[in-house]
């Protein structure tokens, strides 16, 4: 099976340029520009990906209304992240690949005891949350969803460690090269051996 990144490739999408929601809708010379959030939704379409499972939260709102702009891309609410986590588990053991969408901190950190069943059963689920804005990063304060401290890096620190990839996005020219490459490990996880057990 081919990487995405060379799906992408083989079809002109490496042509394609990212661009933010609220930017001024100027081209910056792409063919075709497209927000995050509605090329994360076809990638997701792509690989197979027919419902996502979801919490909103104010840290996910603005790409939960990307997501919705894709009609191939049905979202499921759930009541907790917990339950989008093993909502998103079932349906890749029924149709092959799965995704949840959580907001940030506490959000995240709830998906957890998920992310850790899908990682052991080598089961190829996209795991999606929002995340500060990028400069908030760089300011070195504290904000809401956390866990009280300035540094903003515990939930990637948290997903590397039961996820075959973990990206952080904080350069859309740099987003599509994340995204597949993110999706390609959880795909070739999938096709693994497996995992050494001692």
């Amino acid at each position: 099976m081919d990487t995405l990144a060379e799906e992408a490739s083989k079809s002109g999408m490496e042509n394609i340029a990212i661009s933010s929601s609220s930017g001024n809708g100027q081209s910056s010379g792409c063919r075709r520009c497209v927000s995050l959030g509605k090329f994360l939704a076809g990638r997701l379409v792509e690989i197979g990906v027919s419902h996502a499972f979801a919490v909103p939260g104010d840290f996910n709102l603005t790409l939960l209304d990307e997501l919705l702009t894709n009609t191939d891309l049905k979202m499921i609410w759930t009541t907790n992240e917990l339950n989008a986590g093993y909502a998103a588990d079932g349906f890749c053991r029924r149709q092959g690949v799965g995704a949840a969408v959580v907001t940030y901190g506490v959000g995240g950190l709830s998906l957890i005891n998920a992310v850790a069943g899908c990682y052991s059963e080598d089961l190829p689920v996209i795991l999606i949350s929002g995340g500060p804005n990028s400069n908030d990063f760089a300011a070195n304060h504290t904000i809401h969803h956390t866990i009280g401290l300035p540094d903003l890096g515990e939930q990637y620190r948290a997903f590397k460690e039961f996820t075959c990839a973990a990206v952080v996005i904080q350069h859309l020219s740099e987003a599509h090269h994340q995204i597949d490459y993110a999706i390609s490990e959880a795909l070739a996880c999938e096709q693994s051996c497996g995992r050494d057990s001692q």
